[in-house]
């Protein structure tokens, strides 16, 4: 017993134990899901979904999905969820803010997009999210100036 130990101790020490060398890099499920979304393969991005343990993250890549499946309403109703439920989570809420205002401009609901994206530029100033936001101002500026002139 002790010779095992000590053979093992040995090559921890000259560095030949199996996982020298090697770096684990913990999978992100959340990330995971949101990539699948992007490249709409959606059965991937449910299946990286049940391994997501963060609620609030849970919460938005539901959205994501429901967004990508057609039904830009049930994504806002996961999305304000969250922003109630966990307001105090930064990175979540900041951008199920950010994708609210997008799917509130994707319905043409230019006011609410409008008013969303100035909160989201007040509430994270110097972030990428505010950026974001910024860039999607003018896009809604735009949307508002065509509906002004078709009446």
């Amino acid at each position: 017993m002790n010779r095992i130990f000590l053979c093992l101790s040995l090559f921890a020490v000259a560095g030949l134990s199996p996982a020298f060398g090697q770096t684990v890099v913990p999978v992100d499920y959340a990330q995971a899901a949101l990539d699948a979304i992007t490249a709409s393969n959606i059965p991937a991005a449910e299946q990286h979904f049940s391994a997501i343990r963060d609620p609030a993250a849970k919460l938005y890549v539901l959205a994501r999905i429901a967004r990508a499946n057609g039904e830009p309403e049930d994504a806002i109703r996961m999305l304000a969820r969250l922003i109630v439920r966990y307001p105090n989570d930064e990175k979540w809420t900041a951008i199920s803010e950010l994708q609210s205002a997008e799917l509130y401009l994707e319905l043409g609901m230019l006011d609410a997009a409008n008013v969303t994206a100035r909160q989201i530029q007040q509430l994270h100033t110097g972030t990428d999210v505010a950026e974001k936001a910024t860039a999607l101002r003018e896009r809604i500026k735009q949307d508002m100036e065509q509906a002004a002139e078709a009446k």
